[in-house]
């Protein structure tokens, strides 16, 4: 627990537009292994509209919410940027050994991570696409 707070307080992410219809999202990007790990722990809020988690291959990915502070809309997408799966409003746990992982229907290049009512609010579903400009 403690290692991951310091990683809180020492990684930098960078930040990214990504945009679903007319809708453009700034989001933090989930590029390596230690952002991948900490994800949004410990923050009050996304900070920007969401974080991307960024993979080379595809997988069935699963998150848990150890440590977050609010719920989040989790969206699974392919390599080109179909939303594949989504769990709406993944509540944070507070012990390690009562987490749901939550893992989509099938395997996904990408995770989204939204605050928790951005699929009905913008009306995302499995199927709507995202445009993910030169993310690497």
């Amino acid at each position: 627990m403690v290692f991951t707070w310091l990683l809180y307080k020492t990684l930098k992410f960078r930040q990214q537009d990504i945009f679903y219809n007319k809708l453009a999202l700034h989001v933090d990007l989930a590029d390596s292994v230690f952002k991948k790990s900490l994800g949004l722990m410990y923050r009050e809020r996304p900070g920007n509209d969401g974080m991307l988690f960024i993979s080379d291959h595809d997988e069935r990915y699963g998150i848990w919410m150890l440590n977050m502070k609010f719920a989040i809309d989790i969206l699974w997408l392919d390599k080109s940027g179909t939303v594949i799966s989504i769990k709406e409003s993944a509540r944070p746990c507070t012990s390690i050994f009562n987490c749901e992982v939550y893992r989509p229907d099938k395997k996904a290049r990408y995770v989204l991570e939204l605050a928790s009512g951005a699929c009905k609010r913008y009306g995302i579903r499995k199927g709507s696409k995202f445009l993910l400009h030169q993310i690497s």
